[in-house]
């Protein structure tokens, strides 16, 4: 029990309780996850004391039924030139420079021009239409080990290691790319995607034996790139 106003338990409530609490109905509420950095008296008073860190936050739950889903595998050297190839991507200018040299016949085909509509503001409504669908990647390492020779016994094994490694330990970066889309826009989005990053990645991993990049989502494919070693 308190003596607190009606007010003061408002503004308690309010500003330092709500985000602690979920309406579990029949005038009954739970505690919840969010209090769980604040479970000791110390925290929780200086929760109450100081200046606020924990706000109400409502949430709007949304849906995607299909989604593409890109994931490139490469050695970790590579990791920071990709990073800095990817991040470019970023800024209008670098994907303004991609689609003028692009021609013209296959981004009408992708994104059909306007009655009237020139050069400029043409571009410009692509720029909207990627900014709006193309938002950012992840990177995540993961440790893996393959085989560099052809399948051998232990004994021949051993006399590869005499003069390089059979198993490679070898530490992979994985990038991630996630789009939502729906059936009238997903080929739209291959393209720019392919276009726009795909092209990027290939020239920056340039020397690699093989690129592999997984599509999952609406179609589950296995993308390679090998070194053309024909003549």
């Amino acid at each position: 029990m308190t003596n607190w106003s009606q007010s003061s338990l408002d503004t308690y409530w309010s500003k330092q309780f709500r985000p602690f609490v979920r309406n579990a109905g029949s005038g009954l509420f739970r505690v919840s996850e969010a209090f769980r950095p604040f479970a000791t008296w110390d925290r929780f008073r200086q929760h109450v004391t100081q200046v606020r860190r924990v706000t109400a936050t409502d949430y709007t739950r949304s849906e995607y039924e299909n989604v593409l889903i890109y994931e490139f595998f490469m050695p970790l050297t590579n990791e920071a030139a990709l990073r800095g190839t990817l991040d470019a991507l970023f800024y209008k200018d670098t994907i303004l420079s991609k689609l003028r040299s692009c021609p013209d016949a296959d981004l009408n085909m992708q994104m059909p021009r306007l009655d009237g509509e020139d050069d400029a503001a043409y571009l410009d409504r692509i720029c909207r239409w990627i900014s709006e669908h193309f938002v950012g990647y992840s990177i995540s390492h993961v440790s893996g080990r393959f085989r560099s020779e052809e399948l051998a016994t232990r004994e021949q094994a051993a006399e590869i290691e005499r003069r390089t490694r059979y198993l490679i330990d070898e530490t992979t970066a994985v990038t991630r790319f996630i789009f939502p889309c729906n059936e009238e826009n997903v080929e739209r989005v291959r393209w720019f995607f392919h276009t726009l990053f795909v092209e990027s990645v290939i020239d920056v991993v340039n020397g690699e034996d093989e690129i592999w990049m997984v599509e999952s989502g609406l179609r589950n494919r296995l993308h390679i790139w090998r070194v053309n070693t024909a003549a």
